[in-house]
């Protein structure tokens, strides 16, 4: 009786579930830092997101409505790429929620299952000729620009 006790813990133990997040910067297409975590369902992904990152110890600029920097990523100007006297990249923190990229803030989003995947990543949207292109939130490291990436 004890082993099938042992043996239907063992079995919930391993299929109990948590949220599995990753955060990605400017430079690498694997991530900097990932895990897996049991969340309250009832806070937003801006709030989740502040406490994985505070528990987790890496540094970020920001709150739960949205980050200026994660893992010391540049802010202001120097989150600024000029390509060419008539382009530019803004560079900035953009999520996606299985998969897909919300367009609303963090503490707007309700995450629904333990299941759920959570992907930080360091992003770029690019001006030319002072027209916004429509590559909003695109993955810094598909270009990884030389004054991130040294």
């Amino acid at each position: 009786m004890k082993s099938v006790v042992f043996l239907a813990l063992s079995l919930f133990a391993f299929h109990a579930h948590a949220i599995t997040w990753q955060v990605f910067g400017p430079c690498d297409t694997k991530p900097v830092h990932q895990g897996k975590t049991e969340v309250d369902l009832s806070k937003s992904l801006g709030t989740l997101t502040v406490e994985i990152l505070t528990q987790n110890q890496i540094p970020f600029i920001g709150t739960e409505s949205g980050f200026n920097s994660i893992i010391n990523t540049p802010t202001g100007i120097d989150a600024m790429e000029i390509v060419s006297q008539t382009e530019l990249r803004a560079y900035g923190w953009c999520y996606s929620l299985n998969g897909k990229v919300p367009d609303i803030m963090p503490d707007q989003v309700q995450l629904t299952s333990q299941k759920d995947h959570v992907t930080w990543f360091y992003a770029y949207t690019t001006n030319i000729k002072n027209h916004w292109q429509d590559d909003y939130c695109s993955p810094a490291y598909w270009i990884k620009a030389k004054q991130f990436c040294k």
